[in-house]
């Protein structure tokens, strides 16, 4: 065989491991930052975060939450709100809707996306979506209709969940909800909501090195960056044309990719100004 080839296939078969077993070595680095002697709280707090992260990114939602909210009250006299409702998050997609509840509560007063998630757990426990509707009607809400549209179509039933289908198809064809309202799984990754039909570790929306695989989905490179901030602006503009992205990182650069079918995928990016080519 061609030693070009055999080099490819084992680049392309090693890399998995190389990726986990960096994502190690970085929980490995920022755990000792975080137990190390001297650092100032704000130091603490940062590396918390960045633990935080890396073990959503392995797949230790359980110890992101814990992270979460050790970086929430890491700086004495304030609460970082953002930590804590990344905290909430992550326990709710473990299946632990009261917890999530308890952690969020300070935040109703301030934090729309806190309410939501609140809505949202109210309407799975107990089948009340009154909460939930009243969102959907409030403009304020508008940045995250496609998703309250989706949490109220699978939390009915009858002609309710129809309507909200037929809504979300209709008002929200490109959003990720929209597509699977439609009936298209294929072409996008699964919508911030979906983690709430879930429960325990294995929820495969939340952030991981690996997005999730649908049948013929495959990775498509949208964007390599040297810098975070730079990744972390894609990942903004690509979800505000309606996608879901994931960002890794590789070695020192961070690569950002969306899950979609191949053809379609790539012609759904390119007309919204995006070029992207599949990667393994």
């Amino acid at each position: 065989m061609n030693k070009n080839i055999i080099l490819i296939l084992l680049v392309v078969f090693a890399f998995p491991l190389f990726a986990q077993n960096s994502l190690d070595i970085e929980i490995q680095e920022a755990l000792k930052i975080t137990g190390r002697q001297g650092i100032s709280d704000k130091e603490r707090h940062d590396a918390l975060v960045r633990l935080a992260v890396l073990r959503q990114l392995s797949g230790d939602i359980e110890g992101a939450a814990r992270n979460w909210l050790e970086a929430a009250a890491a700086i004495p006299g304030q609460i970082n709100d953002e930590a804590l409702l990344a905290c909430a998050y992550c326990l709710a997609a473990m299946g632990e809707w009261d917890r999530a509840k308890n952690a969020i509560e300070p935040l109703l007063s301030k934090s729309k996306r806190a309410n939501f998630l609140h809505a949202g757990i109210n309407a799975i426990q107990s089948g009340n979506k009154d909460a939930l509707i009243k969102i959907a009607n409030d403009p304020d809400y508008s940045p995250m209709l496609s998703e309250v549209f989706f949490l109220l179509w699978k939390t009915s039933g009858g002609a309710a969940a129809e309507n909200w289908r037929r809504r979300l198809a209709v008002e929200f064809p490109q959003s990720p909800e929209g597509r699977l309202a439609a009936g298209d799984p294929v072409s996008a990754i699964m919508p911030s909501p979906f983690w709430l039909f879930l429960s325990g570790n294995e929820s495969p929306y939340l952030i991981q090195s690996s997005p999730v695989d649908f049948q013929s989905g495959v990775k498509l490179q949208t964007g390599l960056f040297g810098q975070q901030v730079n990744a972390q602006a894609q990942i903004t503009r690509l979800r505000q044309a309606g996608f879901s992205p994931l960002m890794e990182q590789r070695g020192d650069m961070w690569v950002v990719t969306v899950t979609a079918d191949t053809a379609r995928g790539i012609s759904d990016l390119k007309a919204a100004g995006f070029d992207a080519f599949p990667v393994k």
